[in-house]
């Protein structure tokens, strides 16, 4: 190695060189920055040394978009820290930060490390996973079990420094740079032009509108087109007061009757945006929580699962009116009644931290999933995830959901459905337990993809593409999206020096694999 560089570059170690997807790559150097100047410095340090590079934060993604492909990692591991609370002109709180500061830190800062009169603060995205970071889940654009009402993480940001491929830093606030229906003008005086009239074409992933910000834009652009150097938080005191239920059913179908009438009760109720969250399992969800629960330590908190339930639906409400929220779930549990559950049939919580116990059981099915398919690759080394995180019209979602159930149970395989049934959008996964069994589930997947773009739904519509979906994408997405991507990718990163042009357009056979 020769030069400068405002951080050193070490050898990678192994534990950097793969993430949750269970991908593995490889990489010859590690930096660890820790301010937006030393990142920009690490990146024209790769560009010089014509490495590649990657951008992690904590691996905790389920695609593979941390897992690098030789050169490079750049983490942000230790931006950590949290910089500058501060009220904006409308008095609204807002909390400075830098990207690698986890959720989970973030909230511990929130409710010890603020000024006494500024407590009682929180910020609303809430992906399941809290050791993921601001910046990761900027770059996936966040949207855990609480965005029915609060939606992804980008929405929630005064403004941006921004990265770019180039090892520019950008500033970037909320309104100052806007999409019309030819395209954007970006800082320093370039332009990204474009069609912002087309449809998604599978996936959120640099789709353009007229009235988009610039920000909400790279909200989700995964690290191809550069990365979150700080981001300004927009806060939200903490409501009055807050009820989780998790309401199972003997049948399947009760769950889904259920779903249904809690979707027409918002859309009909006012005030119907106290509804936060609208969660679903299937059975399988439910039977690897009852097998799994003694030997997870986060999950032994929760009630036993000794019933023979068959789904479970969760819900959340909260808001400044206590009595309200409770005449609310009075009229759930008549609509659970009516869909053939039984009140003793329910779990309930009345306060924050006892909602935080059930929101475990979000979190332990996944990781739960994520630990048998170790089990599985022990046998069966080229195994690999083998998910969907589909997005389809809410009043598909019962449709799909029974699709989902149906063709898995005619090809033989194991799989599990939950998610977040009341936008539409639920997680799809596969545990083929041999070779042909990795055939059949690839091929389910792509048929659940082209029925999915068919519906005008998303294929990758929360865990991002990383390099498991370039694949499925470029098979299903429309050409003109593609082409769209590509000249935006050829203007944010004219080196192509994240990657972005290779990563999303895999080899045929390769299905975008590692």
């Amino acid at each position: 190695m020769t030069g400068k560089t405002e951080t050193d570059l070490k050898p990678c170690p192994p534990g950097y060189c793969l993430d949750e997807s269970r991908l593995s790559g490889q990489a010859e150097f590690i930096a660890f920055p820790e301010n937006p100047e030393e990142a920009a410095g690490v990146i024209r340090r790769a560009a010089e040394e014509g490495f590649p590079l990657t951008i992690q934060g904590a691996r905790t993604g389920i695609t593979g978009g941390a897992v690098p492909r030789g050169g490079l990692v750049l983490s942000t591991e230790r931006m950590n820290r949290p910089l500058e609370f501060f009220r904006d002109s409308q008095g609204a709180p807002v909390l400075r930060v830098q990207p690698g500061m986890s959720f989970e830190a973030l909230g511990n800062h929130l409710s010890r490390g603020l000024p006494v009169p500024e407590r009682g603060l929180y910020f609303p995205p809430n992906p399941t996973e809290s050791t993921a970071t601001l910046g990761g889940g900027f770059g996936c654009n966040a949207q855990g079990p609480n965005s029915l009402r609060w939606g992804g993480l980008g929405a929630h940001l005064q403004d941006l420094t921004w990265i770019t491929p180039a090892g520019e830093i950008w500033t970037l606030p909320r309104g100052r740079y806007r999409f019309d229906e030819t395209g954007c003008p970006l800082p320093g005086g370039s332009r990204l032009s474009c069609d912002s009239l087309l449809p998604a074409g599978g996936s959120r992933f640099l789709h353009p509108r007229p009235g988009l910000d610039l920000l909400d834009f790279l909200a989700g652009s995964e690290g191809l087109a550069g990365f979150a150097g700080e981001l300004s938080l927009t806060l939200r005191g903490l409501p009055a007061a807050a009820w989780g239920v998790v309401y199972f059913f003997e049948e399947d179908s009760g769950a889904l009757n259920f779903a249904e009438s809690l979707g027409q009760w918002r859309g009909e109720t006012s005030g119907g945006e106290a509804l936060t969250t609208l969660e679903y399992y299937d059975h399988s969800s439910l039977d690897l929580v009852r097998s799994g629960a003694s030997r997870t330590a986060a999950l032994r908190s929760l009630p036993p699962l000794d019933s023979p339930w068959k789904a479970a639906i969760q819900v959340e409400l909260e808001g400044e009116d206590s009595p309200l929220l409770e005449d609310m779930l009075t009229g759930h549990l008549e609509l659970f009644r009516a869909a053939g559950g039984r009140e003793e049939d329910t779990w309930a919580a009345g306060s924050l931290q006892e909602l935080e116990k059930f929101r475990l059981l979000r979190h332990g099915v996944p990781e739960l999933i994520n630990t048998e398919l170790d089990r599985l690759r022990r046998e069966l080394p080229e195994l690999r995830k083998t998910a969907g995180d589909f997005e389809i019209p809410p009043p598909l979602a019962r449709t799909y959901r029974e699709t989902y159930r149906r063709d898995m149970e005619e090809e033989g395989l194991r799989g599990f459905v939950f998610g977040h049934l009341g936008e539409g959008r639920l997680h799809v996964n596969l545990l083929p337990r041999n070779g042909e069994e990795i055939r059949r589930s690839r091929t389910l997947l792509d048929r659940w993809a082209a029925l999915t773009v068919g519906d005008g739904g998303l294929i990758a519509a929360e865990n991002g593409i990383g390099r498991l979906k370039g694949g499925l994408l470029r098979r299903y997405g429309s050409p003109e999206r593609w082409n769209q991507i590509e000249s935006f990718l050829r203007v944010l990163d004219p080196g192509n020096r994240l990657g972005g042009v290779e990563i999303l357009n895999p080899p045929e056979n390769g299905e975008g694999r590692t």
